[in-house]
């Protein structure tokens, strides 16, 4: 077991990645426990939900702060072509991303909405004709 936490450890330190990104999950991982620990799934969905959300907000923070610290650093120093590129970093890193999860959850959305009219259409429509056939059975 200690083996293989070294071994992750190492990994994780190989690659370029931050350890910030692994925050999220984290949380999450240690929201759920906790919530588990009362023997509710509900509880346990909850901890994980709001330990992911901790996480997220924590990164977010973080990386405004930096974002912010490079624009201050450029403004007092006059560099001109680093304060553009910080503009068109932050541009690239929202715009794209962010453009993308909405045209994903957009999709995700018709998709719910075309698997509700599946089933919902469906069920008015027969229940509209079964009245209509009681109807015409107690006139006749």
């Amino acid at each position: 077991m200690f083996v293989r936490f070294i071994l992750l450890v190492l990994c994780l330190s190989g690659f370029s990645c931050s350890m910030k990104s692994l925050l999220p999950p984290a949380l999450a991982v240690v929201g759920g426990g906790i919530g588990a620990a009362t023997g509710n799934p509900v509880a346990a969905a909850t901890g994980a939900g709001a330990g992911s959300a901790a996480g997220s907000l924590i990164v977010m923070d973080s990386d405004a702060r930096e974002d912010k610290k490079m624009m201050v650093e450029a403004l007092t120093s006059g560099d001109v072509n680093k304060l553009v590129e910080t503009k068109l970093k932050n541009a690239q890193n929202e715009g794209f991303f962010d453009g993308i999860l909405n045209e994903i959850y957009g999709v995700i959305k018709l998709c719910v909405i075309g698997c509700a009219a599946w089933f919902i259409v469906p069920m008015v429509y027969s229940h509209w004709r079964a009245k209509r056939s009681e109807r015409k059975w107690k006139q006749t």
